[in-house]
């Protein structure tokens, strides 16, 4: 039987302006993660893949652009056997990821993203119940996205040619003063 599941953590704080309550510059937090739970009699497999990383706009928001930043790229494989338990991650960091967004600041956003060869149009997304300051939309991490040929991985087992569910999101990460 086999289960999938998505999950999302993340807590920032950022400020930056030129006096109380006026900002020059808007913090965003980018993430795509995904993981699929696969489950037999004999074992348990989660496979995981993810990117983050943040990024600023300056402040009025363009509603559109391209903006460049670093991310970090990550898949791993956690198997449980009885008692035992094994990890097993690949991860690489990017430094001219880039984000070509449309929408910013609206109700809908859809963007391209890129790092190194990766490139992907997720669904478009918008705003979750009660959230305006974050987007997101569901996004499937699949062979193409970045580590799937890694040897460590694949040599513990890592089925590279699956396709996992998961979300993509942008959040603004509120200012504190």
């Amino acid at each position: 039987m086999k289960r999938c599941f998505a999950f999302l953590t993340t807590v920032c704080l950022a400020g930056c302006g030129t006096g109380p309550g006026d900002f020059d510059r808007v913090f965003y937090f980018f993430d795509m993660s995904a993981a699929l739970r696969d489950s037999t009699a004999e074992r348990i497999r989660i496979y995981n893949c993810a990117v983050s990383g943040s990024f600023e706009l300056s402040n009025p928001l363009p509603s559109s652009g391209t903006v460049s930043f670093n991310v970090l790229i990550n898949r791993s494989l956690t198997e449980h056997r009885g008692s035992h338990a094994e990890f097993t991650s690949a991860d690489t960091s990017i430094s001219d990821a880039a984000l070509e967004y449309t929408g910013l600041g609206e109700d809908t956003l859809q963007f391209t993203f890129g790092a190194g060869s990766y490139v992907v149009t997720p669904a478009p997304g918008g705003h979750p119940a009660g959230n305006p300051t974050e987007y997101s939309a569901e996004w499937p991490c699949g062979p193409d996205f970045p580590l799937a040929q890694d040897s460590t991985l694949n040599a513990y087992g890592y089925d590279s040619g699956l396709v996992i569910p998961g979300l993509w999101r942008i959040q603004e990460i509120l200012p504190f003063e």
